[in-house]
């Protein structure tokens, strides 16, 4: 009995294209590959999310505008044309590869993201796609060849020949000699990208474009003596052989214009920086980075200074200096007399306890940050410059606490910021519990047989280890520390002199604190 594949099937209902199923499967697979590389070289996971949701409608358009172009003769209108009537049968991927690198050179531009980096993670995309796509018009019972002589290669697979079996005859594959050849293309862009020392960042595009033309010259030749009717014309000339070769010539000029012009990072320079700047463990500031205290912290120093020094008026300068330091360093610029001093301190403290939990709220986005970085593995912790247990009744009221491998105030080192103390006192903690969580994570691999210990290795995330450390701060005095720790600073820009930390020496700058997410590529 001949098992003739249906183009369509019924689910709750609706009815669905196999075409359509091909076609999602090898997007789906395309994204998840692009995720992996993109994080490889420093392209966040957002941003290819993004990318997908604006560049795949845009290419769908342009598959079926190129379509139509070339059928101008079919009475076309606009309910035929976005498929309320006959359906989306007719798409030309052609117009879909290049409505899609429009779309993709607009969207980098925007983004100010590197067009290079994106056009590697696209080239490995785009095959992925088509080698699925045609299988596609293997349950469409299109693009197929002339008859074949002997069938019996196609009778080896009798799904394969029976729905090859078109007009009385078997017809050759062409679709499935594509999508091999796709295939071998995908298995030279891998290798390249990982064997060839002189690849350059944007390089797999070219040979994507060039290797895609050489294999449509091919297939589309044999299509021509299938359904006469399936290929689109110009004329007398094939659009996609045309095209194919101009392909074929974009690719070439683009390999070697690219080495005169433009950047010129080689790909493997990018993996191995990227490699090396990626971060595990992320130390926070809490006033101002973390938390909004800055209106609590002002209250608190006019209540202050309205009682011990009542004729002197806190300019914004003066409240501005007052974040970062420690209170007895700030309270000693305008006393001498330790007694005095002390008592501000406690005047201060009672204050601003008082009113703590009233005006204390969490930065914008900072708990979605920490819970996303939690659940990826990063090793968190808080580093201030107020006593312990105020940062963590600060945390725990805002709810970021539970995310917190560590946290150090400063009355748990004898040097404060800008010194490195609670920095580094922070990383020993984390390290001690990150050993603790790694040797629990050995024993009870050590324990489980074999088979068991292979799921657990899939499905259980091993502990990062404690080496690319940054320290997030807002102030100079963060800054300072983070470096006088031998770690990564991030500046945050979302203060009122934000160019403290544009003249700073710092390694990044976020304007928010979900910034970070792009910093750590995820």
């Amino acid at each position: 009995m001949m098992r003739y594949i249906d183009p369509t099937f019924s689910l709750f209902g609706l009815e669905i294209a196999w075409y359509a199923v091909c076609i999602l499967i090898g997007v789906v697979i395309a994204v998840i590959a692009g995720i992996k590389e993109g994080k490889k070289l420093g392209i966040p996971s957002d941003y290819i999310y993004w990318g997908v949701i604006i560049v795949l409608p845009c290419a769908i358009i342009g598959a079926r505008l190129w379509y139509i172009l070339f059928n101008l003769d079919q009475g076309w209108t606009f309910s035929k044309i976005i498929g309320l009537e006959g359906g989306l049968a007719g798409l030309a991927i052609q117009g879909g590869v290049i409505a899609a690198l429009i779309t993709i050179c607009i969207y980098c531009y925007v983004r100010k993201i590197s067009l290079y980096k994106i056009l590697d993670i696209v080239a490995v995309g785009f095959l992925i796609g088509q080698i699925c796509g045609r299988w596609g018009n293997f349950c469409n019972h299109e693009l197929y060849g002339p008859v074949v002589e002997n069938p019996n290669f196609l009778k080896l697979i009798p799904i394969l020949g029976e729905n090859m079996y078109i007009n009385g005859a078997y017809r050759h594959p062409v679709f499935l000699y594509e999508s091999c050849l796709n295939l071998v293309g995908l298995i030279i862009l891998l290798i390249l990208r990982r064997k060839y020392k002189n690849l350059q960042s944007g390089d797999l595009m070219g040979v994507y474009l060039v290797w895609y033309g050489m294999v449509r010259i091919l297939t589309e030749s044999l299509r021509l003596y299938g359904d006469p009717s399936d290929p689109l014309m110009i004329g007398v000339i094939p659009v996609s052989i045309l095209f194919s070769v101009i392909f074929i010539i974009v690719g070439i000029v683009f390999l070697v214009v690219k080495r005169f012009v433009g950047p010129k990072n080689k790909y493997q320079d990018i993996l191995a920086e990227i490699a090396q700047n990626k971060l595990d463990t992320i130390i926070f500031d809490l006033d101002g980075t973390l938390l909004d205290t800055r209106p609590l912290i002002d209250k608190s120093f006019i209540h202050t200074f309205e009682h011990f020094r009542p004729e002197h008026k806190l300019t914004d300068e003066e409240l501005d200096s007052f974040f970062g330091p420690t209170l007895y360093q700030t309270f000693s610029r305008f006393s001498d007399n330790e007694e005095e001093i002390q008592e501000m301190i406690a005047y201060y403290r009672e204050y601003n306890v008082a009113n703590h939990d009233q005006m204390v709220k969490e930065m914008p986005g900072a708990r979605q940050l920490l819970k996303d970085l939690h659940n990826k593995g990063y090793h968190l912790a808080v580093a201030s410059s107020k006593k312990t247990d105020l940062v963590i009744h600060g945390l725990q009221i805002t709810n970021l606490y539970e995310f917190m491998d560590a946290v150090v105030g400063a009355d748990e080192v004898k040097n404060h910021k800008p010194a490195p103390d609670a920095i580094i006192k922070a990383i020993e903690m984390i390290k001690d519990k990150a050993n603790a969580s790694l040797n629990e994570y050995n024993n009870d691999l050590t324990k489980s047989n074999s088979f068991i210990r292979f799921l657990k290795k899939m499905l259980k995330k091993k502990p990062k280890p404690v080496e690319k450390i940054a320290y997030v701060g807002d102030t100079l005095n963060d800054m300072k520390a983070a470096k006088a720790a031998n770690v990564k600073a991030i500046g945050c820009l979302y203060i009122s002199h934000p160019e403290v930390m544009l003249n700073a020496d710092v390694d990044y700058v976020i304007e928010k604190l979900s910034d970070i997410i792009t910093i750590c590529v995820e």
